[in-house]
């Protein structure tokens, strides 16, 4: 098994622990919090070992791996401890908010043989993956149009999001999301032209992007970060082919009683017959992709789904769209 240590005892520290419950494949033995009266209960709760000082725990715990669960200011610096200690990196996004600085922190790794992952969770996502999937096979026929959004409340745990310098924006923190996996399905990105609103501390917390890729397909891409009042988190996909539409619905709604209804619909629209609900496998997408991680590092496999190339090239995209949103105009995305 795989030896982990979770840096960061916060909210997506959380939904890993519970995911990897029952992993044979990874063994989380510690966490290191920069506060023990956060990082302590965290421990307590999970039954693994506490630290507040990240060198007592590389010497103490001697993990193979690091989870990064923390703010995405703060990712940069750990990354290069653990690449020093010469510890294989898990990191939740946004990595960092520079494609260069990206770019330097792999080949830093490299140099010492140190892996690193970003855990884009949306390529693991089994609705997601069955979409890529159809998409990929040609069972869609020639693809028409793409959309896509992810919305939400502002997060209400925490007061780093609202500072663009630490945390990129919804552009960065939620768009992102969307935005990788378009470019995981599709590929290179000819231009992008893209609006929005900007809040008063600089941060573009609701976005909509066209994206024109280079193999001809067209999408449309929504993120907003700040939807007033009580909104329940929700996604939507669709693609449109000649021979089939499909769409992935994740959404909350309200009946006439105002109780909630939760629809999470996977279907396909096909030419020439009824429509079918889709059945995607059952699993949970944090343990796959980490189960994955551990799997290539130890058969010294590439990270196929996830290669850091990608993770640089989609922030390329990412600033390319922020450009449009300053300039309103039609942006290239950098080489």
């Amino acid at each position: 098994m795989l030896k982990v240590a979770i840096i960061g005892p916060g909210n997506i520290a959380h939904t890993y622990m519970q995911a990897l419950a029952d992993s044979e494949k990874v063994k989380v033995t510690a966490v290191l919090g920069r506060r023990e009266e956060t990082a302590k209960p965290f421990a307590e709760k999970y039954g693994i070992s506490c630290y507040t000082d990240s060198d007592a725990m590389y010497s103490t715990e001697k993990p193979d791996a690091v989870l990064i669960c923390t703010p995405t200011f703060t990712h940069e610096d750990i990354v290069k401890k653990a690449i020093e200690k010469q510890v294989h990196i898990m990191c939740e996004k946004p990595f960092v908010l520079d494609a260069e600085v990206a770019e330097n922190l792999f080949a830093l790794a490299d140099k010492n043989n140190v892996r690193i992952m970003v855990m884009q969770v949306v390529r693991f996502w089994p609705e997601y993956v069955y979409i890529k999937q159809l998409a990929d096979s040609g069972k869609l026929g020639n693809i028409t149009n793409v959309y896509a959004h992810r919305l939400s409340a502002h997060p209400d745990w925490c007061s780093w999001h609202k500072d663009p310098q630490k945390s990129g924006g919804g552009l960065y923190d939620l768009h992102i999301h969307d935005i990788d996996w378009l470019c995981h399905v599709f590929g290179r990105v000819k231009s992008v032209y893209a609006v929005g609103m900007q809040t008063e501390n600089g941060c573009w917390n609701n976005v909509s992007s066209v994206l024109d890729f280079e193999c001809g397909v067209s999408a449309v891409a929504e993120g907003f970060m700040d939807i007033t009042g009580s909104w329940d988190f929700c996604t939507n996909i669709r693609i449109n082919g000649s021979s089939a539409a499909v769409e992935y619905l994740n959404k909350k709604v309200y009946n006439s009683k105002v109780d909630k209804i939760n629809i999470n619909n996977l279907v396909i629209y096909h030419k020439n017959k009824d429509a079918e609900c889709l059945a995607a496998d059952v699993y949970n997408p944090y343990k796959l992709q980490t189960e994955y991680f551990a799997d290539c590092v130890t058969e010294n496999r590439k990270f196929d789904i996830v290669p850091p190339k990608d993770i640089v090239y989609v922030l390329k995209v990412l600033k390319a769209i922020e450009k449009s949103l300053q300039t309103h105009l039609v942006q290239k995305v950098d080489e």
